[in-house]
C-alpha cells in the first residue's frame, strides 16, 4: 500500500498517517466521518497480503474477528468493523493514544523511575479483569471459552492518561497457530509461554495466568525470567518453571506480592489461581490494605512525565489535522468517477511500471478495465481506467516483504510488475484477465507466472513425520488416516492433525507445512477421572467455603481431578474462627462436612465502684457479684449498647439510682451515697428555695411529679423531697433536706 499520499481514502474510511509496520501487519491512525460534522478517531490494522492467500487462516481469522467483536470491555481494544477493502483484509480498532507495557517498562527503567510495586499491581489488576471477562464471556447463554494464548507486554497498552488495556485478541490465536511450526517465528513469544502450551496440550485461562505472572515478575524485578540465548533454551526454562522470588532481587517487594507471583508461576496449573479472578481478588486485596497514597501511585502522572515528549508530538500532530479538510464519509475520492485512457500504442513500459510502483493504478482499475474491454469484444485497444480508487495496493513492495520469517514464492516483485506493465503496453486481455480476475481462489500463488498462459502446477511433494505418545494413538491427517507419516502434502499450505486414544484427551490442530520433512511432536494428555464432592459447614448454613481461592456458599458442589489435593477455608458468619483443611479428592464419600464452632461470646461485664465498701447493689439486668474488698462489684451477662439502671442502698446514707449505657466490657462507674442529715425536730418551717442544674440538661422530676427541665430553681416545704434527673437513657436519683429560708443547690454532669 502505497502511504505517501496521506491522508487518504480507505473505504469508508481515512488513513490519516501510519503508525507501526509489523510483520503480518500495518498500522494507521483513521477517522471515520458522519452527518452533522461527526468524526471518530480510530486504527486500521491491515493484514498483509501474505495472509489473505491462506484460505484455511483466512477463515480462523474471520471466526476469531467475530468473536472479538462480541468483547466489550473497559480493559480490552475494542473492535469496531472487520472487512475487505482494495483486495485485503482489516479490522478497525479503538484508538489508545499511549504505549505497549514493554516500553513503559523499559523507559521507566532507563530513566531511573521504574514502576513501583503498586503500579505494578495495579497494571496487573487492570489486565486481569479485562482477561477474565474474556474468559467467561457468553453469548447466547454459551460460553465462547476463549483462551488469549498470547499475553506478553507487547499485547498491553498504557494509554498517557493511566488506562490499561489488553489487545489482539482477535488475532492472537490465529497468528500464533500460523507461526508455530515455523523457525524463527516464535521469539519473544516463548518467553510468555505457559508449560502446558510449550508442550501443546490443550489450554485454559490458567495458561493466560501464567503469562501474567511472568510480566508481573519481570516488570518487579526489572529483568528477563525465562529468555534464553535461543529459542530452543527459552522453551527449556519454560518447561522447568523455576522463579526464584521477586523480592530475592528486588528487596523493596513485599512478601505477600511474592506470594502472589510464585502462586502464578506454579509448574502444574492445578496449583496455580483457580481463575484469573482469584488472582485479581489477591492483588487488589493486597493494594487497597497497603497503599495509603492512592494520588501518587496514580499512573497518569506517571506517564505525563515519563512520555512528556511523545504526548507533545501527538499535540503536533492534532494540530497539523486540523489544518488538513475535513474527512468526507464517502467510500471513494469525489474524482473517482474521472477515467483515463491509456492507450495501447507506443506506449512506454517503463511508465506502466512508474504507474504501478507508486500506486497510481491499483488491481481495482486494472480488472474494471479489463472487464469493459471483454465487454466490447477486445476491438478497442485503449482501456479505461477509474481514476483515483486507491492508491496501488500491490506495489512491488507489497510482493516482496518478508512476513514473520517465511520466505514467499519467488518470481515474484519486479518482474511481476514489469510483466503487468507489459501486458498493459500489449493491451493483452487473456492472463491479465486470468492473473486479476481468479485472485477471488484462494489459494491461488499469485507469484507464480507461466509464460504461455495456464494455470500454475503446485507441487505436493512434502511431508509430516509424526512423533506420537502414546504409540497406539490413531493418526488422521486431512481426514485420512497415517501411520507415522503423511505425504502429499504442499509447503505453506496447513493440515488438520488428529490423534485419538482410549483413555487419553482426542488431540486436533491446523499445522502450517513449512518443510519438505516436517517433524511433527504429539503428546496426548491423560483423560483424569472427574470426582464431584459437596462440601458442608455445618452449625452455620451462612458460612462461606473458599476452594482454592475461590469463594461459594454453603453446601458448595465442587468437581475435581481425582487424586487431586484441595485446601479448603470455612469462614463462619457468626465470627467464629476460620476452619482450614486439606483434602484429596478420592471419590470415598459423596459429601464432606466441617463443623464450624459456636459463636464467640458477646457478653460483657461492667465493674461498679461502691461508697461506702458494702453497699447493697441492685441491675435492673445482668448478675451482681461483690469482689472481695466489698468496694467494688460486677455486674455479668451484660451487652454492648443496652443500658442499665443500677441502684445502691445503705443504712444511714440517702439511696441513689443511676442508668448507664453498656459501651465495652469492663466498663467502670462509680456510685458514691451522701449521708442522711442528723433528724432535727424543727426545719424551720415554711419553705425553701432549690435550685436544679443537669450538663448538658436532664428532665426533673420531684417526689414523683414532672416539673419541666433543668435549670430550673423552684420553692419546695421544708423537709425531705426525692430528685430524679432523667436524660435518655440515664438517670440521677438524690434525697434533699430543705430548710426553711434557706437554699438547696442539686446538681449532675451526665457527661463524666
Amino acid at each position: 500500500m502505497a502511504t505517501q499520499n496521506l491522508p487518504r481514502q480507505f473505504g469508508k474510511y481515512v488513513l490519516m498517517r501510519k503508525i507501526a509496520m509489523g510483520g503480518m501487519a500495518e498500522i494507521f491512525k483513521a477517522k471515520t466521518a458522519g452527518a452533522e460534522g461527526f468524526e471518530k478517531d480510530i486504527v486500521i490494522k491491515r493484514i498483509l497480503p501474505h495472509f489473505t492467500e491462506d484460505e484455511a487462516f483466512v477463515k480462523m481469522f474471520i471466526d476469531e474477528a467475530s468473536i472479538t467483536s462480541k468483547l466489550q470491555h473497559a480493559n480490552i481494544v475494542q473492535i469496531f468493523d472487520f472487512d475487505l477493502c482494495e483486495g485485503t483484509y482489516f479490522i478497525a480498532m479503538e484508538y489508545v493514544e499511549g504505549v505497549d507495557l514493554k516500553k513503559v517498562v523499559d523507559d521507566g527503567v532507563k530513566a531511573g523511575t521504574p514502576l513501583s510495586t503498586a503500579q505494578c499491581a495495579w497494571i496487573m489488576m487492570e489486565l486481569s479483569k479485562g482477561l477474565h471477562y474474556a474468559h467467561v464471556k457468553e453469548v447466547k447463554g454459551k460460553p465462547l471459552n476463549i483462551v488469549h494464548r498470547d499475553i506478553s507486554p507487547h499485547n498491553a497498552m498504557v494509554s498517557y492518561t493511566g488506562e490499561v488495556k489488553l489487545m489482539d485478541f482477535g488475532i492472537a490465536k490465529a497468528a500464533q497457530r500460523s507461526t508455530k511450526t515455523m523457525a524463527g517465528t516464535v521469539k519473544g513469544k516463548v518467553a510468555y509461554m505457559s508449560p502446558e502450551q510449550a508442550r501443546g496440550k490443550p489450554l485454559d485461562g490458567r495458561s493466560d495466568l501464567f503469562a501474567l505472572g511472568i510480566m508481573l515478575w519481570e516488570m518487579l524485578t526489572h529483568k528477563r525470567l525465562f529468555l534464553g540465548d535461543s529459542d530452543f533454551e527459552t522453551l527449556t526454562n519454560v518447561l522447568k518453571s523455576e522463579a526464584p522470588p521477586p523480592s530475592s532481587i528486588n528487596p523493596s517487594v513485599p512478601p505477600e506480592i511474592d506470594a502472589i507471583v510464585l502462586k502464578t508461576l506454579e509448574k502444574d496449573r492445578d496449583k496455580r489461581h483457580a481463575s484469573v479472578e482469584a488472582f485479581n481478588r489477591e492483588l487488589t486485596r493486597w493494594y487497597y490494605s497497603n497503599v495509603t497514597d492512592l494520588e501518587g501511585e496514580a499512573l497518569k502522572p506517571f506517564m505525563h512525565t515519563l512520555f512528556a515528549e511523545d504526548i507533545e508530538k501527538l499535540k503536533a500532530y492534532a494540530a497539523e489535522e486540523k489544518g488538513l479538510p475535513r474527512p468526507t464519509a464517502d467510500a471513494a475520492p469525489a474524482d473517482a468517477d474521472r477515467t483515463v485512457a491509456i492507450p495501447a500504442g507506443g506506449y512506454d513500459p517503463q511508465q506502466a511500471q512508474t504507474l504501478l510502483d507508486d500506486g497510481s493504478i491499483s488491481q481495482q482499475q486494472i480488472r474494471q478495465a479489463l472487464e469493459a474491454q471483454q465487454a466490447a469484444g477486445g476491438a478497442e485497444r485503449t482501456m479505461a481506467m477509474p481514476a483515483g480508487v486507491g492508491t496501488g495496493t500491490y506495489t512491488q513492495q507489497g510482493f516482496t516483504g518478508t512476513y514473520s520469517g517465511q520466505e514467499m514464492p519467488q518470481k515474484k516483485g519486479k518482474g511481476l510488475i514489469i510483466a503487468l506493465a507489459a501486458l498493459i503496453f500489449l493491451g493483452g486481455g487473456g492472463f491479465a484477465a486470468w492473473y486479476f480476475l481468479g485472485q477471488s481462489k484462494t489459494g491461488t500463488d499469485p507469484g507464480v507466472v507461466e509464460t504461455n498462459g495456464t494455470t500454475p502446477t503446485v507441487v505436493a511433494d512434502a511431508e509430516l513425520v509424526l512423533l506420537v505418545d502414546p504409540r497406539e494413538a490413531q493418526v488422521k491427517v486431512n481426514g485420512k488416516p497415517v501411520d507415522g507419516r503423511a505425504t502429499g502434502l504442499e509447503i505453506g499450505k496447513r493440515a488438520r492433525v488428529e490423534a485419538v486414544a482410549p483413555g487419553f484427551k482426542p488431540y486436533e490442530d491446523l499445522v502450517m507445512i513449512s518443510e519438505k520433512s516436517q517433524p511433527l511432536e504429539i503428546n496426548l494428555e491423560k483423560e483424569v477421572e472427574k470426582v464431584s464432592l459437596v462440601i458442608e459447614a455445618t452449625g452455620d448454613d451462612k458460612a462461606m467455603i473458599e476452594v482454592n481461592g475461590e469463594t461459594k456458599a454453603t453446601p458448595f458442589t465442587l468437581t475435581g481431578d481425582k487424586g487431586s489435593t484441595l485446601k479448603i477455608t470455612v469462614k463462619p458468619s457468626n465470627g467464629a474462627p476460620a476452619v482450614t483443611e486439606t483434602l484429596v479428592l478420592d471419590g470415598s464419600s459423596p459429601i464432606h462436612k466441617i463443623a464450624v464452632g459456636p459463636a464467640p461470646s458477646t457478653e460483657v461485664k461492667m465493674l461498679v465502684t461502691v461508697s461506702p465498701a458494702g453497699a447493697k447493689v441492685k441491675a435492673s439486668k445482668g448478675t451482681v457479684t461483690s469482689t472481695e474488698n466489698g468496694g467494688q462489684v460486677v455486674i455479668a451477662g451484660l451487652k454492648l449498647d443496652e443500658s442499665v439502671t443500677v441502684d445502691v442502698s445503705e443504712s444511714g446514707y440517702d439511696s441513689q439510682s443511676k442508668t448507664f449505657k453498656i459501651t465495652g466490657d469492663n466498663q467502670l462507674v462509680s456510685i458514691s451515697l451522701e449521708k442522711k442529715a442528723a433528724p432535727t425536730t424543727n426545719t424551720g418551717g415554711g419553705t425553701g428555695t432549690v435550685t436544679i442544674n443537669a450538663k448538658p440538661w436532664a428532665q426533673i422530676v420531684v417526689d414523683g411529679k414532672p416539673v419541666g427541665t433543668t435549670p430550673k430553681t423552684m420553692t419546695l416545704s421544708a423537709g425531705r423531697h426525692v430528685i430524679k434527673l432523667t436524660r435518655g437513657s440515664q438517670s440521677e436519683t438524690k434525697t434533699v433536706t430543705v430548710k426553711g429560708g434557706g437554699k438547696t443547690m442539686v446538681t449532675h454532669d451526665f457527661t463524666m
